[in-house]
């Protein structure tokens, strides 16, 4: 139980207390969010709906971010997978749309005439990029289950990778579907913004998790020639593995800050 506390809760609390310090949600930060996402000189009540929008998902942040680790350990065991930072954070998002869209809108509601479909909030090649990020991560996780078959399968297994990956392509669909049905708010300027930012982080976050996929995929492949073999020259492929594990990582961190905290000119363009 000590060990837990040390191990697993403290360090979660520490981490989703700076968390929370770093993304509590201000006045400034309100304005800047809608100023990013496309309105240019926000009113008081703007800004309010925006800092409200963002309470309603950072104290999510904070208790998921805190929980989920905790919770897995504790039902699993002490030797579950560690689920990394980006887990927590979409479950937190999900929980935080799911809210969002179920929550009753006050006041009178505003809506575009032209309906609204994912394509006008997550620009195509995000989607591109996913898609060959997800083919890279899944194509490492199906190697490595065929060299899995005869080794040991603990820790984090090509299974666990693929599984990794199904599930965020679950969630981030979920979300970005929830950003085009969710409730509109009052202001329609406002609530333009707000559903493109609700799509493009989750996106942005989704690309940050494939990449995980990727990487863990591309290291099981590489920690499987010295579980029960001892190759005599080092493997070509296994190399390979190993590069684009990393590769895909590095090239989802990039995606994830492009996508999610994008410049005023590319919303434009899209």
């Amino acid at each position: 139980m000590s060990d837990w506390l040390e191990h697993t809760v403290l360090p979660a609390a520490i981490s989703a207390a700076v968390l929370l310090l770093v993304l509590w949600p201000t006045t400034n930060s309100g304005r800047r969010l809608l100023r990013t996402w496309g309105v240019e000189d926000p009113r008081p009540d703007q800004v309010a709906t925006a800092v409200r929008y963002l309470w309603q998902r950072r104290i999510l942040y904070f208790v998921l971010f805190l929980a989920v680790p905790s919770l897995s350990r504790s039902v699993i065991g002490s030797d579950a997978p560690d689920v990394g930072f980006f887990v927590p954070l979409l479950v937190a998002m999900l929980i935080a749309e799911l809210l969002a869209t179920l929550r009753p809108v006050s006041g009178v509601r505003v809506a575009s005439l032209a309906p609204r479909g994912w394509r006008d909030l997550v620009p195509r090649w995000a989607v591109w990029v996913m898609a060959v990020m997800v083919v890279l991560a899944a194509g490492l996780a199906v190697l490595g289950l065929t060299r899995e078959r005869d080794l040991p399968t603990t820790g984090l297994t090509s299974a666990f990778a693929l599984g990794y990956l199904v599930v965020c392509l679950v969630m981030v669909g979920l979300l970005v579907h929830l950003a085009v049905r969710r409730p509109a708010v009052a202001d329609e300027e406002v609530d333009a913004a707000l559903r493109t930012r609700s799509a493009r982080v989750a996106v942005g976050i989704g690309f940050g998790w494939v990449g995980t996929a990727a990487n863990i995929a591309g290291q099981r492949i590489n920690a499987l020639e010295f579980e029960g073999r001892t190759p005599e020259e080092p493997s070509p492929l296994v190399d390979a593995a190993q590069v684009a594990g990393w590769a895909a990582l590095g090239v989802s961190i990039v995606c994830w800050l492009w996508v999610a905290v994008p410049s005023r000119r590319s919303l434009v363009r899209r």
